[in-house]
């Protein structure tokens, strides 16, 4: 009896339950669709929007090609560039001062070499000194072992000198050579310099400033050995300085003395209305004889 009681509320209970679930499944369907909508809604107003606030472009060369961009990065890209630039010319300008250093100080290293070769050869040579005059025949006659060890002493000394010398000579000739191609090159940049940015230049200013310096206790071969670009412009600025200050002194001083003015001749004023003796009547001419 129980059992069946129990399973007529089973199966009354049953679609109670299914319908419900059928109403929940109808609800999230539902849901689906109207959220689909409007993704599709939003995504169609997404691409109007995007349709109508299309960026400017402005061209712009980059590396030697031209590029269209948005023209809020213009700025940006042309300061990129600019930054760049200014680092490759900083790395190119270290380039050459590193360059210039490691040269200073090879031809240091070389000048402090060939002091030290100078004065062994002064060593040297206090030593084969002692040799002058030695008669080896004679000191082999009554030493053969030391005339034998002094003779090869006095060989290796020679040849030791004939070696620092040579090699004092080729470096010598090697620093003279370059110490000749510096100038040149620095004559030919001063030169250049002169003819870009000085105005008026020629060669008989040239001349002129080349004396101006001879004039002041300079030395052709200091000049040659000090010209450079900013040498000589301030060689010619002391030499404009020098022209403008002898005009003025060979300007002639202004006459300060007042002259006296000259007398100045005051001419007889006739009174208004007299009349001139000679057309007087008698009466009035003895008048004015009276009055005088």
């Amino acid at each position: 009896m129980d059992e069946a009681l129990t399973a007529v509320a089973e199966a009354q209970a049953m679609p109670a339950g299914g319908e419900q679930q059928t109403n929940t499944a109808d609800n999230a369907a539902s849901d689906v669709e109207t959220e689909g909508a409007a993704a599709e809604a939003e995504g169609a107003e997404g691409q109007e929007g995007e349709g109508e606030a299309e960026p400017e472009l402005v061209e712009v060369d980059y590396d030697g090609k031209k590029h269209k961009i948005p023209a809020e990065l213009k700025d940006a890209l042309l300061r990129q560039q600019d930054y760049t630039r200014k680092t490759q010319e900083v790395a190119e300008e270290r380039k050459v001062v590193e360059a210039k250093r490691a040269e200073a100080d090879q031809i240091f290293q070389t000048s402090q070499e060939v002091i030290e070769a100078k004065a062994h050869i002064h060593h040297l040579d206090s030593q084969l000194k002692q040799y002058e005059g030695v008669n080896w025949q004679q000191l082999e006659n009554e030493d053969p072992m030391a005339a034998m060890s002094h003779w090869r002493n006095y060989q290796t000394l020679k040849e030791e000198r004939g070696q620092v010398a040579g090699y004092l000579t080729h470096t010598t000739n090697e620093l003279s050579e370059k110490a000749k191609l510096d100038t040149a090159n620095r004559l030919r940049e001063t030169r250049a310099f002169a003819e870009k940015s000085i105005p008026g230049w020629t060669e008989d200013m040239d001349k002129k400033i080349t004396d101006f310096a001879l004039g002041k206790g300079f030395t052709r071969e200091a000049l040659q050995n000090a010209y450079s670009p900013q040498t000589y412009e301030i060689l010619f600025l002391a030499h404009l300085g020098h022209q403008a200050m002898m005009q003025k002194t060979a300007q002639p001083k202004p006459n300060t003395t007042i002259a006296p003015k000259p007398l100045e001749t005051v001419a007889a004023k006739a009174s208004a209305g007299r009349v001139p003796p000679e057309k007087m009547g008698m009466d009035d001419f003895a008048k004015w004889i009276n009055k005088r």
